[in-house]
């Protein structure tokens, strides 16, 4: 009895001697551990050219004292700062790893980004090189499908989707074509019948069976099917190297001529009126249902019902480009807010994209455009689908500057940049996007 009295007494005092340790083995346990996010999930997917804010998110750890950071991608360090912006040139897998050193303790986080070409689809119009045809690319799913569409007129400036088809416009001969998008076949076109030196500038659908061809001598009217040249419309019988934009709304045609605007009845094309405002580039319709044309620093308000129009003058130099040739309008409207974008011409190009917000009248800088690059063509065209804002920049120069061209995606609310699409490798000259 004891001997087992004693034992027990040896085992009680062997497990008071424990406790201590076993304490301090549960308090390990316990102790915070760290954690680092860096704004991302892990295995996500952007696009090329998508501009990606990282920053390091210690939590649930006590650091002290000086933090160090050093971030790498694909085990190149990039940069030393708490936060990093990535952009992936080129599709692939990239490993980001960000590492951290506090108080001789080292940390470290890596995640996977899948880089992949952005997936939007539309085509581009190109002017072609100076002498040479127009054509169209398409770009879908992250490939270029280069001229499927090439038998056209030399500077080609807009295409215009209806149904099935895409009518392209061109300055020479063949002045209107008109291509079944299933296969890109031309199936009717419009080679003479403009007058004396005569170009084609613009065009718009009526209706079914009658389109608007708007030309250096006046605007036309176009029988669909088949696709040939009517007459001319009303008042434009003394019009010469004009530049006519164009654009209709439920109760009356626009047409930009001459520097101001000409007002057509929709139901029969008769003439209506002449806007006599001053007006260099038009058109965009916005979301409350008003007209928008430009005229250097001025925006021209106008009224599609009443006809009535204002001018709002533009605050601190800012100048909207307007092209010494015809190129298609580069103001356009956004289809989420009442506002309306316009490239900014400091110079003679237009760089920097600015945001004119209606409800306020305040404008702000929108998008920065990249160093030693200047819009082309309209520059600017914002998808019907997702309202996207779509961005062509050219690098600055001559001869073979040209073939530097980008096309940047942006967010058409925060002007995030969403994307950068290649254009380069030809002599495009990208006169304007067309969304299906």
């Amino acid at each position: 009895m004891k001997k087992m009295k004693f034992l027990v007494s040896q085992l009680y005092m062997l497990a008071l001697l424990a406790l201590p340790f076993i304490s301090s083995s549960c308090s390990d346990d316990d102790d915070p551990k760290v954690e680092i996010t860096l704004g991302i999930e892990d295995g996500a997917t952007v696009n090329v050219g998508q501009i990606i804010q990282l920053e390091a998110q210690i939590n649930n750890t006590n650091t002290q004292g000086e933090i160090e950071y050093n971030w790498e991608v694909n085990g190149e360090s990039v940069s030393n700062e708490s936060n990093y912006t990535f952009m992936a040139n080129e599709k692939g897998t990239y490993t980001i790893t960000l590492n951290i050193i506090n108080n001789n303790d080292n940390f470290q986080k890596s995640i996977s980004i899948n880089a992949q070409m952005y997936p939007s689809s539309f085509y581009v119009v190109n002017e072609g090189k100076y002498g040479t045809p127009g054509s169209v690319n398409r770009y879908q799913k992250g490939e270029w499908n280069y001229k499927i569409i090439s038998e056209l007129g030399n500077t080609s400036t807009v295409g215009v989707v209806n149904g099935n088809y895409i009518y392209i416009v061109s300055k020479d001969s063949p002045f209107l074509v008109k291509a079944e998008l299933s296969n890109y076949s031309i199936v009717d076109k419009i080679e003479d019948g403009l007058g004396d030196n005569g170009q084609g500038n613009n065009f718009c659908i009526i209706n079914d069976q009658t389109g608007i061809l708007t030309t250096t001598n006046g605007a036309f009217k176009v029988n669909l099917n088949p696709l040939t040249l009517g007459e001319k419309l009303n008042d434009m019988d003394n019009v010469k190297n004009d530049k006519e934009d164009i654009c209709k709304t439920e109760n009356y045609l626009f047409i930009r001529s001459q520097e101001t605007v000409k007002v057509y009845n929709i139901n029969d094309l008769s003439f209506n009126k002449q806007i006599g405002t001053e007006i260099k580039t038009g058109f965009a319709l916005t979301k409350d249902g008003m007209l928008w044309a430009a005229n250097s620093n001025k925006l021209v308000k106008i009224n599609p019902n009443s006809l009535e129009s204002e001018e709002i003058q533009l605050p601190n130099n800012l100048k909207i480009f307007i092209d010494t040739t015809y190129k298609p309008s580069g103001l356009c409207a956004s289809i989420t807010e009442n506002a309306l974008y316009f490239a900014h011409a400091p110079n003679f190009n237009g760089t920097d994209i600015y945001k004119f917000d209606i409800t306020t009248q305040n404008v702000n800088k929108f998008f920065t455009a990249p160093t030693n690059y200047s819009g082309y063509g309209a520059g600017i065209q914002v998808n019907p689908q997702n309202g996207d804002v779509y961005l062509i920049y050219t690098e600055d120069g001559w001869g073979a500057h040209y073939l530097n061209t980008y096309i940047y995606v942006v967010d058409g609310v925060t002007g995030t940049q969403k994307a950068i699409i290649d254009y380069t490798g030809e002599y495009w000259f990208p006169s304007t996007i067309t969304f299906q």
